[in-house]
């Protein structure tokens, strides 16, 4: 499995690359703002991509929808520091198969990621 990760917080990145790629079957690669994520992704052809909320310049609302433009079938799943329902919604509202709190337990990330790759939200 291939996975996108979108996020300006190199932390954040090489945390959730880490978690990730403990299992082997799964590859990450990063980029760390919209416009890169936007080519990485149709570059890459991730199965999933997993897209922070709050990007410098445009959110990741914006760029999943970009995305899903062009790629309807694209699996993608919005990961935010707020665990407000509201931006859950919008997340699913935007065409998001998923939406990860960053305070959420990291084991629901994997598993979250696992699902939606296999046609799951």
């Amino acid at each position: 499995m291939r996975v996108l990760i979108i996020d300006d917080h190199p932390i954040v990145a090489s945390g959730c690359r880490a978690l990730l790629e403990s299992d082997p079957t799964i590859t990450v690669f990063a980029a760390t703002d919209a416009n890169s994520g936007y080519a990485a992704y149709f570059a890459r052809q991730p199965d999933v991509a997993l897209i922070d909320l709050n990007l410098p310049g445009v959110s990741g609302f914006e760029v999943c929808r970009r995305i899903l433009q062009r790629q309807p079938e694209a699996r993608i799943i919005i990961f935010s520091m707020n665990d407000d329902p509201v931006f859950a919604a919008r997340a699913i509202e935007a065409g998001a198969k998923g939406y990860i709190a960053k305070s959420d337990d990291p084991l629901l990330l994997a598993e979250a990621v696992r699902r939606v790759a296999e046609g799951g939200g």
